[in-house]
């Protein structure tokens, strides 16, 4: 994939990408960083809104920062967890394009030419992916370009550019705006260059001579002058995710916040695969390293409601006693590639059938997957074994057009035939040979001496006589 005057290219930065990757799974109650080791010592590398307030800032030492603000609290960088934030930004492009590509360390680079049109144009649709990312916790900038190479650098800029205008923008930039090393840029600078549009003036063996061949590479693919190499992105096509918590912790409540945020992935994941969600299998990974916690929340009808996942897993939670402290979750998710959206009514808007399956689910969570089941018809022709024990919520056609009693008695009781009025059979049922329990019976729908409808039959076989089996009603 390359750049082309045809394509439009969309750069999302997110300039706190490592920040937002250790503490978006659980919520900030004071001033936050996160650190890196220089040398063998911890430095601070990015810190939040408050922490800046109070004079943190990057490159102090990790105790300088403390004694400045003892309330501070820092993590140190975890480089999966970027990697999995840059993803999450990611999954909310590929919700508008298929051509989407990770730029690391902290941006995403879409193609957007025919997706502009059909969002309502291109500010509709930076300004909805800015909403879906900022819902999320997170807050990018963007920027667009012909060229992929530019867009990402515009995006760091905020700054946005179409085919004519690109070298006039790009000319104008300062040194220290480019995305480059901060040696080369001291290099630069210290000859006297002060815009790019200065340094591209220059001869290319020149620049070659005194900064290094891969810079006229680079500057070449920021003026489109070169293809850039890019490697597509695609969300997997099955779900799973490993969520480190950047505090281990027991509490129910910082498991069901961490639990919250990760669903924020999930819903984006079926929504661009357009799958829908029957089961998540949720692992608690304990921080001393004991056996892990497993916890399964089914859906009665196939979907994803957020807020009921997480009344599940809360149920759950407060049935399981957690011996230490959880340290991550692990996500499963089992699906079905046929989503069909909840019906509304007609009239009001509200959807009216979703009440059952919300209470199955929630008796599940409570009782426990095996306490609850439902009936299913069952392919034999003996009544007593023409139906199943199955999970809640599970249907099944059934074929049987014969008259059926809405009631089975446990057991035949034996009775009298001269205590009935015989109306309609007689029916032969004639079946179980294969499993050693056959029988041959003759079905009558018959009335007792108070009226009341009953289904009674003639055994031939194991035994003989007449028996009461069901009542109608």
């Amino acid at each position: 994939m390359s750049g082309s005057r045809a394509s439009l290219w969309a750069g999302l930065y997110c300039p706190a990408l490592p920040l937002n990757a250790v503490w978006q799974g659980l919520p900030a109650t004071g001033p936050v960083a996160v650190h890196s080791h220089e040398r063998g010592q911890a430095r601070i590398f990015q810190a939040g809104r408050i922490a800046r307030q109070h004079g943190i800032r990057p490159g102090l030492g990790l105790h300088q920062a403390l004694a400045l603000l003892p309330q501070l609290q820092s993590r140190p960088r975890n480089p999966a967890m970027e990697q999995r934030t840059l993803e999450q930004i990611a999954l909310a492009a590929y919700g508008h394009s298929h051509q989407v590509v990770l730029a690391p360390p902290d941006t995403v680079l879409l193609e957007i030419a025919g997706s502009r049109r059909l969002r309502g144009g291109l500010k509709t649709l930076l300004n909805q992916l800015q909403a879906d990312l900022h819902a999320q916790g997170l807050q990018v900038r963007c920027g667009t370009a012909t060229v992929p190479a530019a867009a990402r650098l515009l995006a760091r800029l905020n700054r946005h550019s179409g085919t004519d205008s690109l070298r006039a923008i790009l000319d104008g930039l300062a040194i220290d705006e480019l995305d480059l090393a901060p040696d080369r840029i001291r290099s630069l600078v210290g000859c006297g260059l002060e815009t790019l549009g200065e340094l591209m003036r220059l001869p290319a063996p020149e620049r070659a001579r005194r900064f290094g061949p891969s810079l006229n590479t680079e500057l070449n693919r920021l003026y489109g002058l070169e293809a850039t190499p890019l490697a597509g992105w695609q969300p997997p096509e099955r779900y799973r995710q490993r969520l480190e918590l950047p505090v281990a912790s027991d509490r129910a409540e910082a498991l069901l916040f961490a639990f919250n945020r990760a669903l924020d992935h999930l819903g984006g994941w079926l929504q661009v695969r357009d799958h829908a969600l029957t089961r998540l299998q949720v692992t608690l990974e304990r921080e001393d390293g004991g056996q892990p916690i497993g916890l399964s929340l089914s859906l009665a009808r196939p979907g994803f409601d957020r807020t009921r996942l997480v009344e599940l897993l809360a149920l759950k939670l407060d049935r399981t006693r957690l011996a230490a402290a959880i340290a991550a979750l692990v996500l499963k998710a089992e699906t079905s590639a046929e989503h069909r959206p909840p019906q509304a009514d007609l009239w009001s808007g509200h959807n009216r059938g979703d009440a059952w399956p919300a209470l199955l689910d929630r008796l599940n969570a409570r009782l426990g997957e095996t306490q609850l089941s439902g009936i299913a018809p069952k392919a034999d022709h003996r009544p007593e074994k023409a139906w199943a024990w199955v999970a809640p919520g599970t249907s099944a056609p059934c074929t049987e057009t014969r008259p059926r009693p809405n009631w089975l008695l446990p057991a035949p009781r034996p009775c009298r035939r001269a205590d009935f009025r015989l109306e309609e059979g007689p029916e032969r049922i004639e079946a179980g040979w294969w499993d050693g329990q056959d029988c041959r019976r003759d079905y009558w729908v018959a009335r007792d001496r108070h009226g009341r409808k009953v289904w009674i039959f003639r055994e031939h076989q194991p035994r003989t006589g007449w028996f009461l089996h069901g009542l109608f009603h």
